[in-house]
């Protein structure tokens, strides 16, 4: 591990490579072809050759970067695993289907975080779950029941990985102060959008991840009142911009989209409210977020292009980001 100062400092110097929102904007507006070359003006995936239709092997590229930053230099093993742990549970979660349903594991994996593919595939088929952190273990064992008993839908394992997820990240974030807030955001994101696509308050307690804001008693009333009555209860609330989203789209009658650009940037927002505070690790946490934000929108802008959408729809879309 590096030491906080030596983290930050590289941080600070990676971010003068970031696209930034002005960048992004003159994507939304150059076509395709031209957005490409925008990406190009940045090295934006290392010199990989691609095509409009291939913008994904530019991000992988990109992401691959990060992650290797990650590991360089990230100032402690814990902040390291906080922002890797999602690509390990979602590969373990592709190796238990594929231990099971037979199938090929390659199409469902992400770029690899703290373990290979190869490492989990290998551990996850001989059962051999001792190495791995307590959340992730346990979560691999419940699903080996749910399979075993022919209950394992995807809905069901999805939640049981996901859980196991948030469960390791309030572990991780719990003697951090900064991590710790950033973290409850995120919390809470996960608990707002699973009591408004649920609306059932059961269901929602059964995928209620801790270490957020709300109590029982406040998921209930997000999972069973009108939006008149949520936007009353909740007007004074820390999550209040992420529980009014979500009661606007589901007033509306849409899919949870302006929730989920909001819940995207939540921690980044949080992030940026004091970005002259260079306390602790802030750069390095502000830099990788954004980077994933960075990762996030450049597929938004890209698909979006090559689905024929205009520019001021596109940029309606992005997340939060670097501003420069």
């Amino acid at each position: 591990m590096t030491n906080v100062i030596y983290a930050n400092a590289r941080a600070v110097s990676s971010m003068r490579s970031l696209l930034g929102i002005d960048r992004l904007f003159r994507m939304a507006d150059a076509g395709a072809n031209g957005a490409l070359k925008i990406l190009a003006e940045v090295n934006f995936g290392e010199g990989v050759a691609a095509d409009a239709l291939g913008y994904e092997t530019l991000v992988n590229a990109e992401e691959k970067k990060l992650i290797a930053f990650i590991k360089e230099a990230a100032p402690s093993e814990k902040l390291m695993r906080f922002f890797l742990a999602p690509n390990d549970y979602h590969n373990a979660e592709a190796a238990m289907r594929a231990k099971y349903l037979k199938t090929d594991i390659s199409p469902m994996l992400t770029e690899e975080g703290l373990y290979s593919a190869e490492t989990l595939r290998e551990k996850i088929f001989a059962d051999e779950y001792g190495g791995f952190p307590k959340p992730l273990a346990e979560a691999l064992q419940k699903a080996d029941v749910l399979f075993v008993a022919k209950k394992a839908d995807g809905r069901t394992v999805s939640a049981l990985f996901k859980k196991a997820l948030y469960a390791d990240l309030f572990e991780l974030s719990s003697s951090d102060k900064l991590l710790k807030t950033v973290y409850r955001v995120k919390a809470d994101a996960a608990d707002i959008a699973v009591a408004f696509r649920s609306r059932s308050f059961a269901s929602a307690k059964e995928q209620f991840v801790a270490g957020g804001s709300l109590s029982g008693e406040e998921l209930r009333l997000l999972c069973e009142e009108s939006p008149e009555v949520i936007r009353e209860k909740f007007r004074y609330s820390d999550a209040r911009d992420l529980i009014f989203a979500a009661a606007e789209d589901f007033s509306e009658g849409r899919p949870l989209a302006d929730f989920e650009r909001i819940a995207d940037g939540c921690a980044l927002k949080f992030l940026k409210k004091e970005k002259y505070d260079d306390g602790g690790c802030r750069p390095f946490l502000m830099y990788c977020y954004y980077k994933y934000a960075e990762l996030l929108n450049v597929r938004i802008v890209m698909s979006s292009l090559n689905n024929g959408l205009a520019g001021d729809a596109i940029k309606a879309r992005l997340r939060e980001t670097y501003e420069g």
